[in-house]
């Protein structure tokens, strides 16, 4: 081992005394001046106070009474008028001084009746500190009493301690420098020793050993790198043989596995176990912490008994509600001792899904078909005996199975259409649209039947919107769906729709009626084949449940997006996110 680490340790200590010395010094310097120039500040005010008790600034001869005061306190005194006349100075001729009106200490004490400032003097090459005091006689402001003081001394003191300062913080870094090659020295021999001897344990010479002499804590390493050089060998071989015998199991398992020991702890689990599972951190935890279903549970105790490999079904509602079919298998790692088990988990949450779209379906069109096919066999058998030779009766009876022939002929018409849509046969092509036009087409259809309910028919569409990206048949299909569901559901009041813009500035078809609304607890199924808020109320309007449906298909395959907001008793809005 080279000198490099040591190196960069003693200059990384090196650099911080020198900024620690170099901060040190400006906060220690900048502090001794500062107090040093408050308390001169603080004495100076006061001489000024004492001698505004015996100043007049009608007395003649001004410059001498300040040469008399500078020869007892050792500073300079200047005597100002209000309006910054000098009248008085101990070192110059007050006549040829200019006015000090708009010195800063002039003005600070007529501002606050005392002021300072440290100002560099041309003439003499250092600092001066100004004191000036705002005098008062009678209650009038007389003027200025001004002390000056040279900072040379004070600066001379302050460069004296920094100087003491830098050999401090220079003895140091030698001292330091000393101390770091003896130190560096020894404990280099000592890790030469021990890395030699972790890189002969890198390359497999398991059998050498490591003896440090007068390593203090370095020893504690040496014992603990020699045990471990004992054990090492029949680790590896142990962990190669687990490594090999898992990533075989891991490789031929696609979905979720858990392998659990016999105390029920699972000992390993495959990546895709947060997938199903949530992200829970499963080695090392007890089963049933990792899958919550007493199900399972009841399985492993069941396989754990007959010794046989076993399966179930069931359900699990985190992170996501989830059907799952796990088969779990007894693990033998000696003879007629059981090690643990191997529970392989598959999702079969769409193929249930599927089973009851399936049910559903079939339940719903079964039902769909049997009212209109009952109504047309009966009336149909009470033609044939003999309500024929009856004409207005007859002719009634007829108007009912042809109605109810086109109910059965517009329900196979909307699940085709939905086949369609499903199966790619219905393309949407997009292109630009004048939504205008298709608004108008809408309103023309449905005029007729707003009218013969007393319903308003009116479009709202945003002038900055004048084409879209749609199919014009499917948009045209979309609006018409939903227009005829709105008159069909509203009594009174009458029918919205348009486009607008959102808060987020995307366009967006509406489609507003002011009807019966629908239940809160209703809005998440709209949508769904055959699903009615009122069944019989729908029914009769000739309504075969497949409406929205279609709407949702077509929505989708042009990939908007639709929100259906209602409010029971006040009405219903549709939007449709382009």
């Amino acid at each position: 081992m080279n000198n490099k680490l040591f190196r960069r340790i003693f200059i990384i200590y090196a650099v911080i005394v020198l900024i620690a010395g170099f901060f040190t010094e400006i906060y220690i310097t900048s502090t001794v001046r500062d107090n040093y120039i408050g308390n001169l500040r603080e004495h100076l005010a006061g001489e000024s106070r004492l001698i505004a008790n015996d100043l007049s600034f009608d007395r003649k001869n001004l410059d001498g009474f300040c040469k008399e005061i500078k020869d007892k306190i050792h500073a300079r005194v200047t005597i100002i008028l209000s309006d910054g006349k000098v009248v008085g100075d101990s070192d110059r001729e007050s006549a040829t001084m200019d006015n000090h009106s708009n010195r800063t200490e002039i003005e600070q004490a007529a501002n606050f009746g005392a002021g300072m400032v440290i100002r560099y003097s041309d003439t003499f090459k250092y600092d001066f500190l100004y004191v000036a005091t705002q005098v008062t006689q009678n209650g009038i402001d007389k003027g200025f009493i001004r002390l000056a003081v040279p900072l040379r001394d004070v600066d001379h003191s302050i460069n004296l301690l920094r100087v003491k300062i830098i050999l401090v913080v220079l003895i140091v870094l030698l001292v330091t420098w000393g101390v770091s090659v003896w130190q560096t020295d020894h404990l280099r021999r000592l890790l030469r020793q021990i890395v030699d001897f972790s890189r002969s344990l890198s390359k497999g010479e398991i059998e050498k050993r490591l003896f440090l002499k007068e390593a203090g804590e370095f020893t504690e390493i040496a014992d603990n790198l020699t045990a471990m050089s004992v054990k090492l060998q029949e680790m590896m071989a142990r962990s190669e043989e687990e490594k090999n015998r898992l990533n075989v199991i891991l490789r031929s398992v696609p979905d979720a596995l858990l392998i659990i020991d016999a105390r029920g702890r699972v000992a390993l689990s495959s990546t895709s176990v947060r997938d199903f599972f949530g992200d829970v951190y499963a080695a090392g935890a007890r089963f049933a912490e990792v899958v919550r279903n007493h199900e399972f549970t009841a399985l492993i105790e069941k396989v754990r008994e007959d010794r046989a490999a076993g399966m179930a079904q069931f359900t699990i509602e985190s992170p996501s509600e989830k059907f799952l079919a796990v088969r779990v298998s007894p693990l033998f790692y000696g003879k007629d001792e059981l090690s643990g088990f191997v529970a392989v988990f598959h999702d079969i949450t769409e193929i249930k899904k599927l089973e009851q779209v399936r049910k559903d379906f079939v339940a719903n069109v079964s039902h769909e078909l049997k009212t209109p096919i009952t109504a047309i066999k009966g009336f149909a058998d009470t033609l044939l005996d003999g309500a024929l030779v009856d004409r207005e009766n007859a002719v009634r009876f007829i108007e009912t199975i042809r109605s109810n022939s086109e109910r059965i002929n517009a329900l196979v018409d909307d699940l085709m259409t939905i086949s369609k849509i499903e199966l790619g046969v219905i393309k949407v092509e997009k292109t630009l649209t004048d939504v205008q036009g298709v608004f108008d087409n809408v309103a023309e259809l449905f005029k007729t039947k707003a009218v013969a309910k007393n319903l308003f028919l009116s479009i709202a569409a945003d002038s900055s919107f004048p084409q879209v990206e749609a199919d014009k048949n499917r948009l045209l299909q979309i609006l018409t769906n939903l227009v005829d569901n709105a008159i069909k559901f509203t009594e009174s009041g009458g029918v919205t729709f348009g486009i607008d813009r959102g808060s987020d500035g995307r366009p967006f078809l509406f489609v507003e009626d002011t009807g019966i609304g629908v239940p809160a607890k209703f809005l998440p199924r709209l949508g769904e084949r055959f699903f009615r808020v009122d069944p019989a109320r729908s029914r009769k309007m000739g309504g075969t449940g497949l409406g929205l449906a279609i709407v949702k298909h077509l929505v989708k395959a042009h990939g908007w997006s639709m929100k259906v907001e209602s409010v029971q008793g006040k009405g219903t809005k549709v939007k449709i996110t382009l």
